[in-house]
């Protein structure tokens, strides 16, 4: 499991987690709710990739236009995502950890718990959504303090390697699973 991945799974284990821990959701069965939680984080970012991937093809198409009109292409990606999404009727893109996104998907879970029969509620839907932006606060969290700690560990080496190289990007793979194993946050995979 990536990375990402692995954190999408995190943070659907966390809302989940703490909605049912407080007593906001009763679920049947916890792991099919974790499910179904991860499925609707996961499709949200597929969609993300898919915007990303459909802006670049038209930045590289179009590089000469970008180029003429002096615009950055970090700029022109981020519009021409921002038409892509609003000609497809997505209503908010961004990273994940982002105020706007995560109370769009703490709605579309709040939906999915208001609308699944394997769930029931026993707080108010404010109070839930709240909650489920909470977790992804908490996850955000995280997610910043391991990324401070792995590049604490790169830059402790005794020569300096440089963001962005090869051997930067391994060992920067590779210290932030030791964090995420250290912190209990998953498992050290079978060899």
């Amino acid at each position: 499991m990536a990375r990402k991945s692995r954190f999408l799974k995190l943070l659907s284990d966390r809302i989940v987690d703490n909605l049912i821990s407080k007593g906001y959701v009763i679920a049947d069965d916890p792991e099919s709710f974790k499910d179904k939680v991860y499925q609707i984080l996961h499709e949200d970012q597929q969609i993300e990739r898919e915007l990303e991937e459909e802006a670049e093809r038209i930045i590289q198409e179009n590089a000469e236009e970008v180029m003429y009109r002096g615009v950055s292409i970090h700029k022109a990606r981020k519009l021409i995502k921002e038409k892509l999404a609003q000609e497809k009727g997505i209503p908010v893109i961004g990273g994940i950890f982002t105020r706007e996104k995560a109370s769009y998907l703490a709605g579309k879970i709040l939906k999915l718990i208001l609308t699944d029969e394997e769930f029931d509620y026993t707080e108010e839907r404010g109070i839930i959504r709240n909650e489920i932006v909470r977790s992804f606060e908490e996850v955000a969290k995280i997610r910043k303090e391991i990324d401070q700690s792995v590049r604490e560990k790169i830059a402790s080496h005794s020569r300096p390697i440089y963001e962005g190289t090869p051997e930067w990007t391994a060992l920067y793979t590779k210290y932030y699973e030791e964090e995420l194993i250290e912190r209990g946050l998953i498992e050290r995979e079978e060899e």
